[in-house]
């Protein structure tokens, strides 16, 4: 049914609803003021190529969004970003680059990571209870940051889609700086690419190797040493949880002394 016409010269009324996100791309010019009402609200959207670093906006609200090789490198995430990584269902960064981004003051939540590159990225401060990640690089040093295998049960329950296990696969950290990366809750290991430095140890038959390691530790003269090399067996066995393969630096600056920390990691590669 045809709608009738409006009144001649009648003036539009203006739209309560807020206005979308302004992106200024291929310039180098400053983008225009934002009003603080701007808001990008979608579901279910592709966004392919976009360059967040020239968005203006003042908040998001993208639910079940595809971002396709969009453009985060050298942007400074703050509390505005969150809702990016924390959708539910979750959204999902394929081909997407990262590289330089301040992510310290965001979490990667439930967000699903294909393919992007985080060459540089600040990431210190990250626990990727639930987040996953598949293809993805990493390179220079990403501070302080736990990769899960898994959800804990509280949090598996909460995620949209529902899983038990966390994807993370074929991700490569050959020149990832790891001293303060951990890999836990059921990672698979050999699933990625790693540095080839003797500064890492990777060991399978993790349980097994600790319980052999352990016969031998208890057997070390020095009482010193045999105290402090117990008690980082103590530590890994509570770091690497639920983990048969792992991979760790040699020597830790916040572990016991350096040399505790050389025998008790040739205790282990030769309890194999």
């Amino acid at each position: 049914m045809s709608q009738p016409d409006s009144a001649p010269n009648e003036p539009e009324p203006e739209s309560p609803e807020p206005k979308p996100l302004e992106v200024v791309a291929g310039s180098a010019e400053p983008a225009p003021e934002v009003a603080p009402d701007r808001v990008v609200a979608m579901t279910r959207a592709t966004l392919r190529g976009v360059d967040f670093r020239k968005a203006r906006f003042d908040r998001f609200a993208l639910v079940s969004c595809l971002f396709l090789s969009c453009d985060f490198r050298a942007i400074h995430l703050d509390k505005r970003w969150q809702p990016l990584f924390s959708a539910h269902p979750q959204n999902v960064f394929r081909d997407c680059h990262f590289d330089g981004a301040d992510m310290r003051r965001v979490r990667p939540d439930q967000a699903r990571f294909e393919r992007c590159t985080f060459d540089d990225a600040a990431l210190d401060g990250w626990r990727t209870e639930a987040a996953e990640f598949i293809g993805c690089r990493f390179a220079g040093a990403p501070g302080k940051v736990v990769f899960y295998g898994k959800p804990n049960a509280s949090l598996a329950r909460t995620l949209d889609p529902v899983r038990k296990r966390n994807d993370f696969a074929q991700n490569d950290f050959r020149d990832a700086d790891l001293d303060d990366v951990v890999f836990t809750a059921g990672i698979l290991v050999s699933a990625q690419r790693w540095p080839s430095q003797e500064r890492y140890v990777i060991l399978d038959h993790f349980p097994r190797r600790m319980a052999r390691a352990k016969e031998e530790i208890v057997r070390w003269d020095v009482q010193e040493e045999r105290i402090a090399g117990l008690d980082m067996l103590k530590q890994l066995s509570m770091r690497f949880r639920d983990q048969t393969e792992i991979i760790a630096s040699r020597v830790s600056a916040s572990g016991p002394a350096a040399r505790v920390q050389t025998r008790v990691w040739a205790a282990l590669e030769h309890a194999g």
